[in-house]
């Protein structure tokens, strides 16, 4: 097995070559030296070396006949266990590497709420596209909706090296890890590096382009979780105003609201297709249909003032006991009660007895990060308690995990390529937080469309679904971008109806001009409607 030392020196040799060499003439040079390449056994795939941290295991275990979509995928699953000493923590990163065809290409696979890495269909997709991808767990479980299993020590206080390893130091390894296992196995380092990420996947995008300028080549990161400290406490605002009016609407009635707002806007684009396109442009307002009656599964139910102020107050966003705004809210015609995926969700026995049903991942962040209990009842906030959750979340927390740093130039210099898109509608991440977001980098580098672009997606959820047209391979595009070239001017995207229009280029908007509304090149990018 090469040592440590030897297999530092190899990657760094290894990547100069590459600059100078092309990758045909180092396949046969690296095969020739690496005769056991391709060999599925943790007595040849060398140990990584990776920065801070102590390898404690690898094994690595061949994969055959791996059903995914109607098909099958070989692979060679490996598993590097490590820990950086004096953190207490163990944390495994999955590299799978095809069999055979392999793309030359690795891809960092993003996680969601508080896991660092999604299901094992998301790794057999990569691997179906030929592609080596690495995922880490950052030392924790993978329960997307709870941190309870590892949030606070035995203390209870912040455990805050898995929670560095969540926000930032996992994401590194694993560029390292995937990379370094690359060229054990196959005899030959990936030629290029994407990641590719939804939500807290898009976060761990932006995060790496941030602190790991040079460990992708290209990121694909959607709906990104950033302004992580801020948001988590926004999203709880929806349930806090809910039991201040000790109103709880039940969906029935969101949706009649919600139907409303996207009736008086939906053809400010020019096309009726039950989507707002330009929700800064909607000035539906809720009060105008109090008293209207909505039939709820047979039960005649009237909208309340209660119930409009509670979806003017969600569309606001956050705000002080003093009024002043703090956190965005949802866009106009975003669904305000969708289950478990919503902000505004509510649980009823019968439309006129229902409970506050809060997103569980704001309110595991506020109980167990910000107040460190556990149980704590969020149903007993007032106001002033809420702004003090707010502030403590930001500054205990938003330089470990905010990820809203809009310096990119390492990024940009090392010539990376990123492209980001949101849908209007996400029920729980706020695109306006994702736009200033851009906009920030935008006033340090007025260049930064090349390097980095944003698409809006109206009427698209969170990472997926909704009425309006979702993107269809943004991943693709991004590869495009980097290894040929070709700019992404527009993002391809299609809705559940079979509609097809091209996403803008942030801040341009879609704009009918005439012709088959379901046809994108009906549709022209313009400054505004």
């Amino acid at each position: 097995m090469l040592s440590a030392v030897f297999w530092s020196v190899f990657v760094m040799f290894y990547d100069r070559l590459q600059s100078i060499i092309p990758t045909t003439d180092l396949v046969g040079f690296f095969t020739a030296t690496f005769v056991q390449a391709g060999n599925c056994s943790s007595s040849v795939i060398p140990h990584p070396s990776i920065p801070g941290g102590q390898v404690l295991d690898l094994s690595a275990v061949p994969v055959s006949n791996y059903a995914y979509n109607n098909s099958t995928i070989d692979f060679c699953n490996v598993t590097v266990t490590y820990t950086h000493p004096g953190k207490n923590d163990t944390i495994h990163a999955t590299v799978w590497l095809p069999s055979s065809d392999w793309n030359n290409r690795l891809q960092g696979s993003g996680g969601g709420g508080f896991a660092m890495r999604s299901e094992d269909p998301i790794l057999a997709e990569a691997v179906a596209q030929n592609y080596t991808v690495v995922a880490t767990d950052g030392g924790h479980d993978m329960n997307p909706v709870s941190s309870a299993s590892w949030a606070l020590n035995a203390s209870g206080n912040v455990n805050m090296a898995l929670l560095e390893d969540f926000a930032y130091v996992a994401l590194g390894d694993a560029a390292t890890i995937g990379k370094q296992v690359a060229a054990g196995f196959y005899g030959l380092a990936p030629r290029y590096s994407y990641w590719n990420g939804c939500s807290t996947g898009g976060r761990q995008g932006l995060m790496l382009a941030q602190r790991y300028p040079t460990a992708y080549n290209g990121i694909m990161a959607a709906a990104p979780a950033i302004n992580w400290a801020s948001f988590l406490v926004a999203e709880f605002w929806p349930q806090f105003v809910m039991n201040q009016l000790g109103a709880f609407p039940p969906t029935c009635v969101s949706d009649a609201i919600t139907a409303a707002a996207v009736k008086a806007c939906d053809e400010i684009d020019g096309v009726l297709d039950g989507v707002i396109s330009a929700p800064g442009l909607c000035d539906f307002d809720p009060f105008t249909i109090v008293d209207t009656k909505v039939n709820c599964n047979g039960v005649s139910v009237s909208i309340s003032h209660k119930d409009a102020q509670v979806a003017r107050s969600t569309w606001e966003g956050l705000k002080s006991s003093e009024g002043s705004f703090l956190w965005y809210g949802l866009d106009k015609g975003t669904p305000l009660s969708m289950g478990g995926m919503s902000l505004g969700h509510t649980e009823c026995s019968t439309p006129f007895n229902c409970t506050g049903s809060p997103f569980p991942i704001s309110s595991d962040w506020i109980r167990q990060f910000i107040l460190r209990d556990p149980s704590f009842d969020l149903t007993t906030l007032d106001h002033k308690a809420l702004d003090d959750i707010f502030t403590r979340s930001k500054k205990e927390y938003n330089d470990i995990i905010g990820t809203d740093d809009p310096n990119l130039s390492a990024f940009k210099q090392a010539g990376g390529k990123m492209l980001t898109w949101h849908g209007l509608s996400d029920t729980l991440i706020f695109p306006k937080g994702t736009e200033q977001y851009y906009k920030r980098v935008e006033e340090k580098d007025p260049f930064v469309r090349d390097f980095y672009r944003y698409f809006e997606a109206p009427g698209a959820y969170h990472c997926s679904g909704g009425v309006g047209p979702v993107p269809v391979d943004p991943l693709s595009q991004v590869v495009d971008w980097v290894e040929n070239g070709v700019v992404p001017e527009t993002v391809d995207a299609l809705a559940a109806d079979g509609r097809r229009r091209n996403l803008c280029l942030y801040p341009l908007v879609s704009v009918y001009k005439g012709g088959d509304v379901m046809d994108a090149s009906s549709y022209q990018c313009e400054e505004s409607f």
